[in-house]
């Protein structure tokens, strides 16, 4: 007889209306080696029932992360962060929100959720498996009851590298000058 205390497929909640998004995280989840039931909802009403539902059903376990695409239809990212971080039932499950920090400024000065929660979205497969990672360790942290960082004691993981928001002064000034920086630089160089 196997044993199966010790096994389980975390949930991880991915909230995103762009399917061939949804599908690379997927492949990536698989590809990685990773066991988790990914459920997707695309759409940001939906989500919003979802979480409700599991609020009220005090039986069923939240999922284990939760991912959130910002710009979504009806409901928008940023209402469900609100929702999900007003609620007791989802304090200790990590949420991820690809958006730039600044686009939330009233959320992280209410401090529901920490700066960890920004990434990026990635446009390589690389990125992709590097998020596969990050959402793995943060429901094995959840699941396992460990805390995800020593330096901070909310639910989310540190990022590093590339899924890292960099919302930095120098971050900013660089999204905003767009290609004119770049292409001041170049003309330096020459």
């Amino acid at each position: 007889m196997t044993d199966t205390t010790n096994t389980y497929i975390p949930t991880i909640v991915y909230v995103e209306d762009n399917a061939g998004d949804a599908l690379l995280l997927e492949e990536a989840l698989r590809e990685a080696g990773h066991r988790a039931q990914l459920l997707v909802i695309e759409k940001g009403d939906k989500a919003l029932r979802y979480f409700q539902i599991k609020e009220s059903a005090r039986d069923l376990p939240p999922p284990h992360c939760i991912l959130l695409d910002a710009h979504l239809p009806i409901v928008t990212g940023a209402e469900l962060l609100r929702f999900i971080r007003g609620s007791t039932v989802y304090d200790d499950t990590p949420v991820y929100i690809f958006a730039a920090e600044k686009e939330y400024k009233d959320i992280v000065k209410s401090n529901m959720v920490s700066k960890e929660s920004f990434i990026t979205k990635s446009s390589s497969w690389a990125g992709f498996l590097e998020l596969a990672n990050l959402l793995m360790r943060s429901a094995t942290a959840k699941q396992d009851n460990t805390v995800a960082s020593a330096t901070d004691s909310k639910p989310e993981v540190h990022a590093k590298g590339d899924l890292r928001r960099q919302d930095t002064k120098e971050q900013r000034e660089r999204d905003s000058s767009g290609s004119q920086s770049l292409s001041a630089k170049g003309r330096e160089r020459s």
